[in-house]
């Protein structure tokens, strides 16, 4: 009994003496504006110890840094203030930092590892995902053997770390090869400049905004002799170094994100951005011990608890071990992968979708896929993302090949039976896949506005749309610039998803005639390039540079089919308006008429429900439509009283 009191009197005394934290003390969750406010104090001990600074101080810095921070990235990102004047409420539109931060002290992670250990079937799938790679040291890159100076992909100059920025002076690579690779340096501050003439370990040289990120999109594909030819129906198609423009850099394969070649940079502490989607945690039990760190690449490393889109990223810090809030969640896609925009105007139209996706430049952002399908019928019909996605298995194929096979646990045909059906039949396109015309590779990893030409749908669209619904019209795009605005790319800003009946829709041109060089539809195992005029196997009449083009072919399928359609629909309403005469007949005759009717509706039925009237299998719709059409006639003829 002693024993016992005594155990109640230490734990007593570890609970009076137990340090609070927002995470243990049952104060309510913070606020967006407590968020913002976190980060106010790390920013202030960069600006005493982060290099550019320095460079700055001795002229020797190309370029003009702004400062971002969470305020800019969570409060005013993505319309947000425009957001706060119509509702009087603030939001992060775009952005979404987790429960826990970088900045938390201590926090409760484990790691993946440890929930490992009781989860191994969930673990080796999210290893093998891309999800478990997008934040990996140097050393880790197993694809360059950890070198990140070997030129990549054939090429001679470009390599995952820029001119002047070495391994050790960085805290992680952020990528992976399906798209591109950029760098948090060892202050934790985004990599958004190169060094020239120099080395930034020894601080030499001058550092210089842009030249700061690989892509793989322009070191491998995009080769002088690819952008010749897309240049040859994409008018303006940059095909030297200087025709990129603020994208650019002094090596083919390099370019400017977050920066502008020797011009714009943002200097954007990892608290404010990086860590949103690219996630990683440390096991530091106070700011004191982080700060320490901070410079140095081996101790943030050392106390590295957690690096990528991890367990504890959806399910909460420690999980079920310590009761984390969001323990329980199936998952948590929509912190990641819903980046909204907010605009007034657009807002008015349907009150009930107040928010169009988010873009930085003409295409969709990455990021975006829970936003377009916030605005499709599927949405509103109960479906998101884990209805068909594995969140573990998130990547089925190699994750170095630069294409992702989602891991899947629905595909289109389990609810769209009728269209699975029909597409069986569909002659040369029987053997594609839904997503092949449904699920475009529509959205921009890189902000590569210099070579992006929507209108072309192309050319820097490395993620698949969640949109589906197609559109037949030979004029109306997917995607338009503000009213009054010119459709150009490179100089126009405030791009969206246009609408009809209230819900986003896919162009002719993205879904038969882009260019991608990272849709699996296009280049995976087996893959012809479709329609795209730069990477298609098929004859040349079947390279598409323009949507009038589709259209005509499409009108070709589906004029024959609907025009049969219309001759059923009429032939089954004669047929029910001459019931009357069935009453003189034979019970035969009458039998006769009423099973070649309906086989006659079951085709009609059939046709309606697919709804893309000849597309998913033009040759056999327009069988079938025959068919029927004879039904209807022969049963016609028994209430005329024709043999």
């Amino acid at each position: 009994m002693k024993k016992i009191l005594l155990l109640f009197a230490c734990i007593g005394l570890l609970t009076a003496n137990e340090v609070k934290t927002f995470q243990n003390d049952g104060v309510k969750p913070r606020t967006l504006h407590d968020y913002v406010e976190q980060e106010d104090d790390f920013i202030e001990f960069l600006k005493q110890k982060h290099p550019i600074f320095k460079y700055e101080k001795e002229g020797r810095l190309d370029g003009h840094y702004s400062i971002s921070n969470r305020e800019e990235e969570f409060i005013e990102e993505g319309g947000g203030i425009n957001f706060t004047k119509d509702t009087g409420r603030q939001g992060a539109i775009t952005y979404r930092l987790g429960v826990e931060s970088i900045l938390d002290y201590p926090n409760k992670f484990v790691g993946p590892k440890k929930c490992g250990e009781c989860h191994p079937a969930q673990y080796e799938a999210w290893q093998r995902s891309r999800h478990a790679k997008v934040v990996r040291f140097p050393d880790e890159i197993e694809e360059a053997n950890g070198d990140m100076k070997k030129p990549m992909y054939g090429t001679k100059e470009a390599t995952i770390l820029p001119k002047g920025v070495e391994a050790d002076d960085v805290f992680a690579i952020i990528g992976t090869p399906r798209t591109k690779y950029g760098f948090i340096d060892k202050w934790l501050v985004r990599g958004t400049y190169h060094i020239v003439d120099g080395k930034l370990a020894d601080g030499t040289g001058t550092l210089t905004a842009g030249g700061n990120q690989f892509s793989r999109l322009w070191t491998q594909f995009i080769t002088p002799e690819v952008a010749q030819k897309i240049a040859t129906f994409s008018p303006g198609f940059p095909t030297t170094l200087k025709d990129f423009g603020a994208q650019t850099s002094s090596v083919w394969g390099i370019n400017s994100y977050g920066s502008t070649y020797k011009g714009k940079m943002l200097f954007q502490p990892a608290s404010a951005y990086c860590e949103v989607c690219h996630s990683f945690k440390f096991d530091f039990k106070s700011k004191e011990e982080f700060l320490a760190a901070i410079g140095n690449k081996d101790e943030l490393r050392k106390h590295t608890i957690s690096k990528g889109i991890s367990c504890e990223e959806c399910h909460g810090a420690g999980g079920h071990l310590y009761g984390a809030r969001g323990t329980g969640m199936p998952s948590n896609c929509e912190r990641c992968h819903q980046r909204f925009a907010y605009d007034s105007e657009d807002a008015k139209i349907d009150p009930r979708k107040p928010f169009n996706t988010y873009f930085k430049s003409s295409c969709p952002a990455c990021g975006t896929e829970g936003s377009q399908l916030y605005n499709s019928a599927h949405y509103d019909k109960g479906m998101r993302c884990a209805t068909c996605h594995d969140p573990h298995e998130v990547t089925a194929n190699d994750w170095k090949d630069p294409f992702t096979k989602a891991g899947l646990k629905k595909t289109c045909s389990d609810c769209h039976e009728t269209q699975a059906s029909m597409f069986k039949y569909g002659g040369p396109h029987a053997k594609d896949n839904c997503t092949g015309c449904h699920m475009p590779n529509m959205m921009s990893c890189e902000n590569f506005a210099s070579i992006q030409n929507p209108d072309k749908a192309g050319f820097d669209n490395v993620r698949a749309s969640h949109i589906w619904k197609i559109y037949v019209d030979k004029d109306a795009k997917s995607v338009n610039p503000p009213a009054g605005k010119p459709r150009d790319p490179k100089t126009v800003k405030g791009w969206t998803f246009a609408r009809v009946d209230g819900k986003y829709f896919v162009d002719l041109m993205w879904s038969c005639g882009r260019t991608s060089f990272e849709d699996i539809n296009l280049v995976g195992p087996g893959a012809s390039g479709c329609h795209s005029a730069v990477q298609s196997t098929l004859p040349k009449e079947l390279h598409f540079t323009s949507q009038e083009q589709i259209y005509d072919e499409v009108q070709k399928w589906q004029i024959p089919v609907k025009d049969a359609f219309a001759k059923l629909e009429l032939a089954i309403r004669q047929i029910d308006r001459d019931q009357a005469k069935m009453d003189n007949l034979s019970a035969k005759t009458k039998s006769d008429i009423i099973l070649l009717t309906k086989e006659a509706r079951a085709i009609y039925d059939k046709i309606k429900a697919d709804n893309s009237y000849g597309v998913h299998g033009p040759k056999y719709a327009l069988k079938i439509l025959n068919e029927a059409l004879i039904y209807t006639q022969r049963a016609q003829e028994l209430l005329d009283g024709k043999n």
